[in-house]
């Protein structure tokens, strides 16, 4: 039976996560591995691997493995099911009716809301809480994803 997850780890990388990439908890060593989409298409295709990297072959090494042994990994959930942009809007909603509120309500609409709503943050000198507050958010994720999949956690 693999050892808990350390829900630190895991949090860390759904905070992390790059375009292009694909990442996946492994169930029995309790890592998260990530693989780009490029490797893994390959590795799908069987492709050669002669013109690869050695990092690039033990990348495809890895997603040959996720591909072989599917009920060994898990999908992390990715940048689109986490939805950072509800985390601000809800870090928003969760201020004392205000000028601060209604200058960072202001900030993310439309389009260059996450650039936008930076700066007010920083202006307003809100960083701590909102980076608190969107930690807390993706300690839920993290949370919830592990409950859904019946991944047993720790927390430090």
């Amino acid at each position: 039976m693999p050892k808990p997850v350390n829900l630190d780890m895991l949090i860390g990388e759904m905070e992390s996560q790059f375009e292009g990439f694909h990442y996946y908890f492994h169930l029995e060593t309790g890592s998260v591995v990530m693989v780009s989409t490029e490797i893994l298409s390959q590795a799908e295709e069987e492709e050669p691997i002669d013109g690869l990297e050695e990092w690039e072959q033990t990348e495809y090494a890895q997603a040959v493995d996720i591909l072989e042994h599917p009920s060994h990994y898990l999908d992390l959930p990715d940048r689109e099911e986490i939805n950072e942009y509800r985390m601000m809007e809800n870090f928003c909603y969760s201020l004392d009716e205000g000028h601060e509120k209604q200058r960072l309500i202001s900030a993310i609409q439309g389009r260059g809301a996450f650039r936008r709503f930076k700066d007010q943050v920083d202006q307003l000198g809100l960083r701590e809480e909102w980076f608190s507050f969107r930690r807390e958010c993706y300690r839920e994720e993290a949370r919830d994803w592990c409950e859904v999949h019946g991944v047993e956690y720790e927390q430090r």
